[in-house]
């Protein structure tokens, strides 16, 4: 835990300061190939930053907020794009540092309110039930404890991501854009990707990665194919940075399973729209259907091609060993207190 924690303040102090000179940089170097050249030292920095850590609650977090979106928000930053760039966050350090760091993002312009349909007492609660399940895992069906692992993931990121959003708001004074958006109601896999899952990686990927390569191939191929090679290259990608994430997280060579589980969905969203242009809205199914079979397949899928990988590296049983070692750190630390107050008044 001691080791963690001198990793944590190192990791704040370099990622503080690498964002920092690119603040101070933001104007004085016009955007394009040589603001670019000076951010590159970064991303590769931000790239290395979460392989110092051992513990899966700090590898998985950093690895995503770091090594993931920090990252790619630098590269977007070079060229005046994303999140980095924006007149509410260019303006003032501190919520660039905040947001470079970590996954917010502050609109230019008021947005409407979001309010989940699930309150955060609720989704913790959940979380704890699952993480509880996946503990007495023989005693369940393994197609069972699959979808314990997709629960685990979703009111994971919900509490994690929802914990940093509340206090940054807090700390910050501004209204940020919403993370998630009740993805559990998709009725397509365009839903579920583009307008509902981890909102701030989509919008991420379509700067980083859809819009240029639609922009370079339109030309060539025609609008229509251009759309569909974008895509399957923002899936293709996804899947990339997913396995660095697992990587992180398990230090296991990678199985290219969890790339087949992004390849598969984009070959699913780029059929799917294509169905949906050839039926011209007709045919269409009750959505309480569209929403059954949408959140069937994400979990069969991921069932099939993403959590084996969970399995194998033992994330669950590391999560349970690391809050039995967080619970006696803790009391050790009480007691040290304690003994010390004892001391003072003897």
């Amino acid at each position: 835990m001691a080791a963690e924690i001198h990793s944590l303040l190192q990791t704040l102090f370099l990622v503080s300061t690498s964002l920092s000179i690119c603040f101070s940089i933001r104007n004085s170097i016009p955007n394009g190939f040589l603001k670019f050249l000076l951010v590159l030292p970064f991303f590769f920095l931000f790239l290395y930053i979460p392989l110092q850590f051992h513990t899966i609650h700090f590898q998985g977090p950093i690895g995503f907020f770091i090594g993931w979106l920090g990252s790619f928000k630098l590269l977007l930053f070079a060229f005046g794009r994303g999140p980095l760039c924006s007149a509410a966050t260019s303006s003032s350090l501190p919520r660039f540092l905040a947001v470079g760091s970590l996954p917010i993002e502050i609109p230019d312009h008021k947005s409407p309110p979001h309010h989940s349909l699930l309150p955060p007492s609720a989704k913790l609660g959940f979380l704890i039930l699952t993480i509880l399940a996946i503990n007495f895992k023989n005693h369940f069906h393994q197609n069972a404890v699959l979808l314990f692992y997709c629960l685990l993931i979703y009111f994971f990121l919900e509490f994690l991501i929802g914990t940093t959003a509340a206090l940054a708001k807090k700390v910050l004074g501004v209204e940020l854009l919403p993370y998630f958006n009740e993805p559990y109601l998709s009725d397509s896999l365009q839903d579920f990707w583009g307008r509902r899952w981890n909102l701030m990686t989509s919008r991420i990927l379509r700067l980083a990665v859809y819009d240029p390569c639609r922009n370079l191939t339109v030309g060539i191929i025609g609008r229509r194919r251009a759309s569909m090679v974008a895509v399957m290259a923002t899936f293709g990608v996804s899947g990339l940075m997913h396995e660095l994430i697992y990587f992180y997280m398990g230090r296991m060579a990678p199985t290219w399973e969890v790339s087949c589980f992004f390849v598969v969905h984009g070959v699913c969203v780029v059929a799917e729209r294509a169905v949906k242009l050839g039926a011209g809205g007709r045919y269409r199914a009750p959505r309480a259907v569209r929403i059954g079979l949408t959140i069937g397949f994400v979990m069969g899928t991921g069932s099939w091609l993403f959590f084996p990988q969970c399995i194998r590296a033992k994330m669950d049983v590391r999560m349970l060993e690391e809050y039995a070692a967080m619970g006696a750190f803790l009391k050790d630390i009480t007691v040290l207190f304690i003994d010390s107050i004892s001391f003072l008044f003897k």
